[in-house]
């Protein structure tokens, strides 16, 4: 057990920035076990606390409020860690190359999953779209090989992975996704939102010990990146992006709960709200203001995503004049769900990006809310990527959050106006309007779709890699998003967000003072600790 030592410390010598709503400036904070306990000069921090605080020098780094990623996938991360990474991949021969190397000591009837293919990336453009089930056929004709595009939402099977999970050309299509063919009508095994669920049903689950070391590596990253906290979704039953191995979500985070450092408010998809009930009576929820893990939301999809042609948009794609995206539920049966749970008390999150989507969405809310009033429920759009000038009045209106994800736009700023056309792109990503309207605005990465990395995501708010920048926001704007906005979005505002006495001492350490350097460098930006509730979990060597 750690002594009052190591338990009390006097931060001092640095750019301490508080984020509060005067930011005023703190010369010294000290810290009391799990909390912030007194901030001020140096000498008033001092008096306030124990004889024997241990006096941290910052050395002219900067201290800030923890980061809170408001919108990520742990679980599935793991998983990401256990199977080919196809992110370096920039040819059909780098990705043969990768796929016969998994396959070697990989069983015939064993289905291999390749993850996080980004073939916008692929140096020479006639290759700039995604394989078909014949490439992947020539690469591994006697292996099922599935590779599931880095947004999660689309993939390509070869014809030993669609035998084996029973699709074959008289396969019906399932409502809410999309077996694609080609000119001849055979299914070329591109396979979209829920029918790339079949696939993924077939993929065979890590053993425990696998798992753990996984969820270490994935955590210490995580820590790396100055994050405190995460709004995680799990599964809680089979379905949804995982397919079968959704249902195994809870037991997996159940399994590594004592090597999580982060806090975590559970974000969970399931088909039957009243569910969350359950949970909320296990290990996950411990039921008071402080505590680490949270239950208290429902988690559900509306449509797809720009990069899979599966956003519900109101007119086609610009570059795909046969596809206009479409909704991944039935709109009633979604909405039954949302008036459960906000009935029952829950939060209600919903992923939706295309324009079309987010207005339905909208209008959902919207009568939910008329026919069910509730007060403070900050009920979410996830994403929110598209939204015209009308949804944004009525998101205002309606008291609702954004919780939108700022690495999509260093993803997928060289190809999304081919996607999209110049018109629909200034609406996409508004976070500029957002903030003028005093919508609250959290951000996060969607890892493992995106790396999470809040520097990265800080650089994409301020400068939009020049993707429509009149919609960039100041440095103070885009760490608010990180930091107490995301806290807000938790219902966490008064325990985290910003440094101030009696919230949880999550706290990093960067280099330098974002408010004082040009927001090209932002990038640049290196985390040298992390600290949640009072104790270091990662320093840079």
């Amino acid at each position: 057990m750690e002594d009052n030592k190591m338990l009390d410390k006097i931060y001092h010598n640095g750019d301490v920035i508080t984020l509060t709503d005067n930011n005023a400036y703190i010369e010294a904070i000290g810290v009391n076990g799990e909390k912030i306990s007194c901030v001020g000069s140096l000498n008033n921090v001092k008096k306030k606390m124990p004889n024997n605080s241990e006096l941290i020098d910052l050395e002219g780094k900067a201290l800030l409020p923890g980061f809170v990623d408001s919108h990520l996938h742990p679980i599935l991360y793991l998983f990401f860690l256990l199977n080919p990474n196809l992110s370096e991949v920039k040819s059909i021969k780098d990705l043969t190359k990768i796929l016969q190397d998994a396959i070697r000591d990989k069983p015939e009837d064993e289905l291999v999953l390749g993850l996080n293919l980004r073939e916008e990336d692929f140096t020479d453009p006639k290759e700039q779209h995604l394989p078909d089930r014949w490439i992947l056929d020539k690469i591994c004709p006697n292996h099922p090989v599935f590779l599931l595009r880095y947004d999660g939402h689309i993939g390509i099977a070869n014809s030993r992975a669609l035998e084996l999970a029973g699709i074959n050309n008289s396969t019906n299509i399932p409502e809410g996704g999309e077996i694609r063919r080609d000119e001849n009508g055979n299914i070329n095994g591109i396979l979209s939102e829920k029918a790339a669920s079949h696939i993924l049903s077939k993929v065979s689950l890590p053993d425990p010990k696998s798992i753990r070391e996984a969820a270490k590596k994935a955590f210490k990253n995580l820590a790396s990146k100055g994050l405190t906290s995460l709004h995680g979704i799990v599964q809680l039953e089979a379905g949804g992006e995982m397919g079968d191995i959704g249902a195994y979500e809870v037991p997996i985070l159940k399994s590594i709960l004592d090597v999580i450092p982060q806090n975590w408010y559970i974000m969970v998809y399931t088909e039957k709200p009243k569910k969350l009930n359950r949970l909320k009576k296990s290990a996950l929820h411990e039921g008071n203001v402080y505590a680490k893990f949270k239950v208290n939301c429902l988690k559900l999809f509306l449509d797809g995503t720009f990069g899979a042609a599966t956003a519900c948009m109101f007119e086609h794609f610009s570059d795909q004049h046969d596809k206009c995206g479409f909704c991944t539920v039935n709109l009633d049966e979604i909405y039954l769900k949302m008036k459960e749970a906000h009935n029952l008390g829950y939060q209600i999150c919903v992923h939706a990006i295309g324009d079309k989507g987010n207005r339905l969405l909208v209008d959902l809310y919207k009568r939910l809310l008329e026919e069910h009033p509730r007060e403070d429920h900050r009920h979410r759009i996830e994403h929110a990527s598209m939204l015209k000038d009308d949804v944004i009045e009525d998101i205002k209106n309606l008291g609702l959050i954004i919780s939108s994800q700022p690495p999509f736009i260093n993803s997928e700023y060289k190809w999304i106006e081919k996607r999209i056309g110049k018109e629909r792109s200034s609406y996409t990503y508004p976070f500029k309007t957002l903030f003028e309207k005093d919508i609250i605005m959290a951000a996060g990465s969607d890892c493992p779709v995106e790396e999470p990395d809040v520097i990265k995501g800080l650089h994409a708010m301020v400068t939009r890699n020049g993707f429509v920048p009149k919609q960039c926001v100041s440095i103070e704007e885009a760490l608010k998003a990180y930091t107490i906005n995301a806290a807000y979005a938790a219902f966490e505002e008064n325990v985290k967000g910003t440094i101030e006495v009696g919230k949880l001492a999550d706290l990093v350490i960067l280099d330098k003072n974002p408010l004082e350097i040009p927001k090209e460098q932002i990038k640049d930006l290196q985390v040298m600790e992390t600290i949640i509730r009072g104790k270091t979990v990662f320093k840079r060597e």
